[in-house]
């Protein structure tokens, strides 16, 4: 990724990773990533915001190489997490008169994660201003939007906002740095938000607020391309962390033997028969799915009223695959109004108690099971439809809802 300008004395110099396919052994990104840098020229000094994973440590140096960037007076940690930080020490070794910044937050983490002592580091708190010369960085923490230390910083005379994780994207960026209207980008940034901003989406909402209050012209996050059309990004997080929900209901599903499917099968019938959207991801129909498919289906739950696992019975318990997207569900808390657990069973079954007490941090009303023994009759395939029509009703009496 070569070095581009996006304002007077303000240069992209970070590295793009399109061969990425996971990220933190969890989340995949299907369209790479990027590790964003961003160099701010003032007539007196030169500051770093962020340097980039440590594996692409050498693009970093030759884009700064490439840009003529001969000193360094400040690197600034806008975050701890390795992807930001990775290359800091060996920033160090050859821009030795640069002087670390950094919120406390940031030093304590930094000196935990990559040992580097957080007295070697300038301290800034909300509102502290670090003077350039004609460009004045002014610091914002952004707590849990999503690690504690995360930190915004607001180049006051361009009116660009360097948002650190929040606004980003797992986005491997083509030549042009700056977002463009593309359906990749759009999933990339909402896939994004679901896996890394749906468990903080009560911070997230507020710095969103605020955020809009600053009226930027550029948001410049830490992965992905940078928003010259701020509403864009801002207008997609009021969505996605407002209490409006659509009435779609989610269903991610793992069969055996095929009677877990037939109940899948009738109860998408029957909820598309009443107007309810549905979206229905089979967890493990190849080998590899598994991760992909639960991220998918996080995705899909963003502003989805209702989610359903639906599971065969394994030797009393649910399918470890969906006792996996469970507890998924369960850390990234994505805001539904409803959950259930349908699914089946030979001789006995646990597995919707254990899939409950899995999910036990979603906020959602939780929906009494539905669990058939073996292959659906004629008798149960009535009693899914009830339970379709039950569930229909609830997401029919919404008021909050999203077009």
């Amino acid at each position: 990724m070569a070095v581009q300008t996006i304002a007077p004395g303000v240069l992209e110099v970070g590295a793009s990773h399109p061969d990425r396919r996971l990220f933190d052994a969890l989340m995949p990104t299907v369209h790479g990533t990027s590790y964003n840098s961003y160099v701010v020229q003032g007539t007196e000094t030169t500051a770093l915001l962020d340097p980039v994973d440590e594996v692409k440590a050498s693009v970093l140096f030759a884009n700064l190489a490439e840009a003529g960037v001969k000193r360094l007076d400040y690197i600034i940690n806008l975050h701890t997490e390795q992807d930001h930080s990775g290359s800091t020490r060996m920033l160090l070794e050859r821009y030795p008169e640069a002087q670390l910044v950094g919120t406390a937050k940031v030093a304590g983490l930094m000196e935990t994660h990559l040992h580097l002592a957080a007295g070697r580091f300038l301290i800034l708190k909300a509102g502290d201003r670090l003077e350039l010369g004609g460009k004045t960085l002014v610091c914002h923490p952004i707590p849990f939007a999503h690690w504690p230390d995360n930190t915004m910083y607001w180049l006051e005379e361009d009116r660009i906002l360097f948002s650190s994780d929040l606004f980003g994207a797992h986005y491997a960026r083509p030549d042009n740095v700056f977002a463009t209207n593309s359906t990749e980008l759009r999933q990339a940034a909402r896939a994004y938000f679901s896996e890394i901003m749906m468990p903080f989406s009560t911070p997230v909402a507020r710095f969103t607020k605020q955020v809009r209050a600053l009226n930027p012209l550029m948001i410049a996050p830490s992965h992905g391309q940078i928003w010259y059309d701020p509403d864009f990004i801002l207008s997609r997080y009021e969505r996605w962390t407002g209490s409006a929900k659509r009435r779609a209901v989610i269903i991610g599903y793992v069969s055996m033997h095929g009677s877990t499917h037939r109940i899948v099968e009738k109860l998408a019938v029957e909820l598309a028969r009443r107007g309810i959207s549905v979206v229905c991801r089979n967890l493990v129909d190849e080998p590899a799915d598994l991760m992909l498919e639960s991220g998918q289906l996080i995705d899909d739950m963003v502003d989805a009223a209702a989610a359903l696992i639906a599971t065969p019975t394994v030797l009393g318990g649910p399918h470890p695959a969906a006792a996996y997207l469970a507890i998924l569900m369960n850390a990234l808390k994505p805001g539904l109004r409803y959950f259930g657990v349908v699914g089946s069973w030979a001789w006995q079954t646990k597995a919707a108690e254990t899939l409950n007490a899995l999910t036990a941090n979603l906020r959602a009303e939780c929906l009494s099971p539905l669990m058939i023994e073996g292959l659906p009759t004629a008798e149960d395939e009535a009693k899914i439809a009830d339970y379709a029509a039950a569930l229909a009703e609830k997401l029919e009496a919404m008021e909050d809802v999203l077009d």
